[in-house]
């Protein structure tokens, strides 16, 4: 390998980021670090979620690993902890010399043994503000927990009652300074600051906006009209002739039988979050350049997962429509020509990507592949699909697999009929060819690629598939 560079690394993210919501993405809300990124570096537009629920997708970003071979699948005692073993991007930069930070939403659960957080420079768990939504609640007349929504989640040892957050919002009272998330840039920016300049630095700043709860502060709160609003792809549909799983989704079940008068100033809301958890990241890209470092830094800026928002009458995430698994990335890197990319990629070729940019060994096990050489030349040769998968909200339950090609997305719905959309011609996902007769060679073609990845990467389900005429 080429003799490493010793660049800095700063991870920028945020929790359940819509794509669609951001400026550089032709979204509504203005987001003046991601644009400087963008304008900087190079945006990928069809980046995918590993799966679309926190706790399996954010080992996937550190590990290069797919969620059902890394071990951690969904929420609940058992389904929760990674692999005995697993070898992570953060431990590796650590090893290498690096002075490592971590502040903000963290989601990865390891072994006791494996754990090697209080070897870090800094690392600080961050939670979120559901206690304070509460109470701003109460101040505006509302019951505390007027934030969540009593629904059913179906897990591998059947049907159960759950409680899921609901878009509610309310406005953060507090000085700006003291919001959780300005809390963790601030802490990161200093530690940018304070570090000593022989030491190169990986920092990540992991925000808990814009997930719920929908608790923002001012300016960013009034930033948007709920007037203004429009409603999203699919909003109203009936989802009765949808499978199981998404019409049985927790956001669906949580929101089910919301108007739009409901629905309007929530949107507005979280808006103004994406908005907020901008500026948060605003502080630590200031702190690099006063710094002096941003010249020797590679930035990454993305989240974990999307967020449907309305869009299919579905809130949060858990299904695999392109609003809750087709995610930002950015990333800039010194000497790399800003541009675009329209590569099929995914969050398990992060941490490959991130190695090999810092001229360091790969990962043993990790299962993604590099970006880098697409990085550096937009006509180098890539694969023609990538993958998303879920595996249920809480203790298993509805397990999806997803192939996603140049023009078609394949959606396998285990027990449960499949999905195909053209998401060439409907990028909304409103029009389910899969009982179409003239797609019946698109599915025979689609099958076997999913087939393939998931005998190659140790997929603990088997296709089951009904046979074509």
């Amino acid at each position: 390998m080429a003799e490493a560079t010793r660049q800095n690394l700063v991870v920028l993210l945020c929790d359940q980021l819509q794509r669609n919501a951001i400026s550089p993405y032709g979204g509504p809300v203005p987001t003046p670090t991601f644009d400087r990124l963008g304008e900087e570096g190079v945006v990928f537009d069809r980046y995918y979620c590993a799966t679309p629920l926190c706790i399996p997708t954010r080992p996937s970003m550190m590990n290069g690993r797919w969620p059902h071979a890394h071990g951690a699948t969904s929420f609940g005692r058992g389904y929760e902890q990674i692999e005995r073993g697993s070898e992570l991007l953060i431990d590796r930069l650590h090893d290498d010399g690096y002075l490592v930070a971590y502040d903000g939403i963290w989601h990865i659960r390891r072994p006791e043994e494996d754990d090697r957080t209080g070897q870090y420079a800094h690392f600080r768990r961050g939670r979120f503000p559901y206690q304070e939504q509460g109470e701003a609640l109460e101040a505006m007349g509302l019951d505390a927990d007027a934030q969540r929504a009593d629904v059913h989640t179906t897990t591998d040892e059947g049907v159960e009652p759950a409680q899921i957050s609901v878009p509610v919002p309310a406005t953060w009272t507090g000085p700006l300074e003291a919001h959780p998330d300005m809390q963790r840039a601030r802490r990161i920016a200093e530690f940018i600051l304070d570090a000593p300049e022989d030491r190169p630095l990986a920092v990540w700043c992991s925000l808990g906006a814009p997930h719920p709860p929908l608790l923002v502060p001012e300016p960013y709160m009034s930033m948007f009209e709920a007037g203004e609003v429009e409603p999203p792809p699919g909003f109203g549909r009936d989802l009765s002739g949808t499978p199981r799983g998404v019409r049985e989704a927790p956001g669906a079940l949580g929101t089910a039988g919301w108007e739009w008068d409901r629905w309007a100033p929530a949107i507005a809301a979280y808006y103004g979050y994406v908005a907020f958890a901008d500026h948060c990241h605003g502080v630590v890209m200031a702190a690099l350049e006063e710094g002096g470092r941003l010249d020797d830094t590679i930035v990454v800026a993305s989240g974990d997962h999307g967020e449907m928002l309305g869009a299919h009458g579905i809130y949060q995430k858990m299904v695999v429509y392109e609003r809750s698994i087709n995610i930002p990335l950015i990333i800039r890197v010194p000497g790399i020509e800003p541009g675009r990319r329209g590569h099929l990629t995914s969050q398990t070729d992060l941490a490959p990507t991130i190695l090999d940019l810092l001229y360091m060994e790969p990962l043993r096990r990790a299962q993604g592949e590099s970006m880098a050489p697409i990085l550096r030349d937009p006509k180098a040769h890539w694969r023609e699909h990538t993958f998303s998968e879920y595996n249920g909200w809480r203790s298993g339950g509805f397990k999806m697999r997803a192939v996603i090609g140049r023009r078609y997305k394949y959606i396998y719905h285990h027990e449960d009929d499949d999905q195909l959309f053209d998401l060439r011609n409907d990028p909304d996902e409103l029009n389910d060819l899969a009982d179409d007769p003239g797609a019946e060679s698109v599915l025979r073609g689609l099958r076997p690629v999913l087939a393939d990845w998931m005998h190659e990467t140790g997929d603990f389900i088997r296709p089951e598939w009904p046979e074509l005429d």
